[in-house]
């Protein structure tokens, strides 16, 4: 009876061992994956900043055009108009 009590407690200190390890193990996994997703999403960030950027420097620089254009138009047609008169 000894030696069974003595197998089955060295079989829970095992098994306490085993899901110790692999506890410490999963929750080491899942801290660096997080800090993975925390780096991937600041690269991710960055991009899409200097991407949004770059765009609006270029919309920006295409709307000035548009209304110089517009402006030119306006002036054009003030003309056109005094004119007629």
């Amino acid at each position: 009876m000894s030696e069974e009590k003595s197998f089955f407690e060295k079989n829970m200190d095992m098994w306490e061992r085993w899901t110790n390890s692999y506890m410490d193990t999963m929750a080491s996994a899942m801290e660096k994956t997080m800090e993975q997703s925390a780096a991937l999403r600041k690269q991710v960030d960055k991009a899409v900043a200097t991407a949004v950027g770059t765009q609006m420097d270029a919309t920006l620089s295409a709307i000035r055009a548009l209304e110089k254009q517009v402006e030119t138009l306006a002036g054009k047609i003030d003309e056109m108009l005094q004119h007629e008169d």
